[in-house]
């Protein structure tokens, strides 16, 4: 009952605020194009159902805004619905005809259509590059700590490696390494890492892993066992935590645990794990004296990759951000947005494409409600936060609609693409058999996405 309250009083204003932002940015995308090539818009709305306020431009646009927030559309005139993708058949003035748009040439209709997905591609770009020249690029070194009898120490990994490509992907940041643990978590994954000055590869062979985090959002990844190399410096503690308890602080740098040297911070964990509530000597370095006090770390039980359940010990600590804002010039900056909205889409097919072939279950479909959900939590990072959802969720936006489904802008291309070949287009018949088509498979994803939102609001 919290998660339904929180949903309506949380999250679904922010999940309003994002979505009417990005249905405008992608529906005047269609519009502006249209615009270029004297296409006549009869409507653009925010929304479906019926209208709550508008108003009609000098143009004779109605520019409105609908009761139900869960998309929109613009009505060209000569249109039969908002779909633009059957003729209304009303008879036209050759004056109204001019400003159709089914009377366009096929580059024209072809273009209005990738207005939309361009629109939202353009946006993410847009906003990431100016992210990128006045603040840098987020950046994590691609050098990795191997947990003990991991899978990547299996296949010859060590500490201190450098990743340089995984799974026949270019590594450039440890941020790749994680991207790549979403995608491919049973697959075979090939690497390649430097050691010194020696180049070598390997095979690292992902374990399953599922967790659940404080949102109660079930993420699923391979297990590489591989961490960021970053110095054991303590960077916040969890609350009532052991390590504030015994005055350790900010800043602080651990150096041993019980004898045993603290060589970077994901070593701690393979040091306290099984000695849950055992007092434990830890020296560390504060501002250049070397201190020590005693930790009984806090018993916490957990659920292995296996499905196994364990009681390990916390200190209570989270490490210090080692992500660098690596600075770019204009051109630089340009590049790094290219590279990040071309990852967002390639992960985006890559997930689909394992949906389908049932190598990622479906239940990874998110609805209206997820979206909710994911804007209520990005809020809670403050406007950080939701400057990425904005930006994940246009890519997503343009992407999608770019797939091959009557109904949506990839099934017109589909369309013109046949009428291109065959120099005529399908028959109104086949086109409404192919809306009808699109319809029920965007009603059924729509639904699956729907059942899993409510799944997940009740856990």
């Amino acid at each position: 009952m919290e998660s339904v309250i929180s949903l309506f009083t949380t999250y679904l204003p922010y999940f309003v605020l994002v979505l009417t932002l990005l249905v405008f940015i992608h529906e005047y995308g269609h519009y502006w194009v249209a615009r270029r090539f004297g296409i006549h818009a009869e409507v653009f709305s925010i929304g479906f159902g019926p209208e709550l306020f508008g108003r009609t431009d000098r143009n004779g646009t109605r520019w409105k805004v609908s009761a139900i927030p869960l998309g929109g559309y613009v009505k060209f005139l000569g249109d039969s619905d908002e779909t633009s993708t059957t003729p209304s058949g009303i008879p036209l003035t050759d004056e109204q005809r001019r400003g159709s748009f089914f009377a366009q040439p096929l580059y024209a209709r072809a273009a209005v259509v990738l207005g939309g997905p361009v629109a939202n591609l353009l946006f993410a770009f847009v906003v990431l590059t100016t992210v990128f020249l006045v603040a840098g690029e987020p950046y994590s070194p691609a050098t990795v700590g191997v947990r003990a009898d991991g899978p990547a120490a299996r296949a010859g990994l060590r500490t201190g490696d450098e990743i340089v490509r995984l799974a026949d992907s270019r590594v450039d940041r440890y941020e790749d390494i994680q991207s790549a643990q979403f995608l491919y978590w049973a697959k075979p994954m090939s690497v390649e890492f430097r050691r010194g000055g020696q180049l070598l590869q390997g095979e690292i062979i992902p374990q399953l892993c599922e967790r659940t985090d404080r949102y109660n959002n079930t993420m699923r990844y391979g297990e590489l066992g591989l961490d960021q190399l970053s110095r054991p410096v303590v960077g916040g503690f969890a609350v009532n935590g052991p390590a504030e308890a015994a005055g350790l602080k900010v800043g602080d740098l651990l150096l041993e645990i019980e004898g045993k040297p603290v060589d970077y911070f994901s070593r701690i964990p393979e040091i306290i794990g099984g000695r849950a509530g055992q007092p434990l000597v830890v020296k560390y370095d504060r501002d250049g004296s070397h201190q020590e006090t005693t930790i009984v770390p806090a018993a916490d039980r957990v659920v292995d990759c296996a499905g196994k359940e364990q009681l390990i010990g916390r200190l209570g600590i989270r490490q210090a951000g080692i992500t660098e804002l690596r600075g770019h010039g204009v051109l630089g900056a340009m590049g790094a947005g290219v590279r990040a909205v071309w990852g967002m889409t390639t992960m985006f097919y890559t997930s689909i494409g394992q949906i389908l072939t049932a190598t990622r279950p479906v239940d990874e479909l998110g609805g209206p409600i997820r979206i909710a959900k994911a804007a209520g939590e990005a809020s809670h990072a403050g406007w950080i936060g939701i400057l990425n959802l904005m930006i994940a969720l246009s890519v997503v936006l343009g992407v999608f609609n770019l797939l091959p489904i009557p109904m949506l802008d990839g099934g017109h291309l589909v369309m013109y693409l046949y009428e291109a070949v065959r120099g005529k287009p399908l028959s109104l018949k086949a086109q409404e058999l192919g809306l009808r088509v699109g319809f029920a498979l965007v009603i059924g994803v729509a639904l699956i996405a729907t059942f899993n939102d409510i799944k997940l609001l009740l856990r």
